[in-house]
């Protein structure tokens, strides 16, 4: 009886198979049975050869999860171009490539690439500025293809207003129809190309046409100075009637009621000064910006 009992308690404590003994962690392991692995796509691979120089054959690793779609910044860097052309005279013309803008948009926007075409032109009325929307033209011996031909995705509309048709209603109403023509023309032609109004810097009567060859008395300067001033207001006042965004750096580039003489080139009097130029360029980044014209 007593050896029976002895056997039973045996039994009883003897330890248990060894597949008990595997960790819980490792028989969770050995349970998981993916229903899908991740393919590594051949047009991605080769995409990646050929941008950084690589081999564009699939060599055989463990599979790569798919990388997931990015809106503007593709494989490699690539960068969604924006093509942005600025129409005026040569309150244009002389800020060249909009360095200053175009360092704020690649900064504030680094998934994208900006074309920045300089459309100004010296000595050039607004009427001309409708004529070089639809037609090639020549400017200082080279020759410039219609700007509507460049399909931009942002027009930007200089006010003219340094050439002007002179100080009478006439004058004015014939900038205010240009404007229009401008603006429909651009929204006809291109509906998808956004369109901003601009109003350069205030002339200095102090200062006006100092270097540029002109000898103005003091008397002419104010008259031409009072001239330009009501024809940037009249830019304003159209982009405020038919509801267009507007860059108005006019208006803050005013003291004492006269253009502030620090914004303007002590060359000639007129155009913008290297602070000048800067504080034009930074008014249209701040209107692009507060307009949402680049998302």
């Amino acid at each position: 009886m007593f050896i029976l009992l002895l056997a039973i308690i045996i039994y009883l404590i003897k330890p248990l198979p060894s597949f008990a003994q595997i960790p819980l962690s490792h028989l969770l392991i050995q349970s998981y049975k993916p229903s899908s692995i991740y393919q590594v796509k051949t047009n991605l691979v080769k995409t990646v050869g050929n941008i950084l120089g690589l081999s564009t054959t699939p060599i055989n690793q463990t599979p790569l999860p798919t990388p997931s779609p990015q809106q503007d910044l593709a494989i490699g860097g690539y960068q969604k171009p924006i093509t942005i052309a600025i129409l005026g005279d040569s309150m244009i013309d002389t800020l060249k490539d909009f360095s200053y803008l175009k360092k704020s948009l690649q900064t504030a926007y680094p998934q994208y690439i900006f074309n920045i075409i300089n459309y100004g032109l010296g000595a050039s009325d607004i009427e001309y500025g409708l004529f070089r929307l639809e037609n090639d033209y020549q400017y200082l011996d080279e020759h410039h293809p219609s700007l509507l031909s460049q399909n931009p995705d942002i027009i930007i509309i200089e006010s003219f207003a340094y050439n002007n048709f002179g100080n009478t209603q006439a004058g004015f109403d014939k900038h205010w129809l240009n404007l229009g023509a401008l603006t429909t023309k651009i929204k006809q032609s291109l509906p998808n190309t956004k369109i901003l109004l601009t109003s350069t810097i205030a002339p200095s009567s102090v200062i006006f046409g100092n270097g540029s060859g002109t000898s103005f008395s003091a008397l002419e300067k104010l008259q031409k100075t009072k001239t330009i001033n009501l024809y940037l207001q009249n830019l304003i006042n159209f982009s405020k009637s038919q509801n267009f965004p507007l860059a108005d750096a006019y208006t803050p580039s005013l003291k004492n009621q006269d253009g502030n003489p620090i914004f303007v080139n002590k060359d000639d009097g007129i155009h913008p000064s290297s602070l000048g130029a800067q504080f034009f360029q930074d008014i249209l980044f701040e209107s692009l910006q507060k307009y949402k014209f680049i998302e």
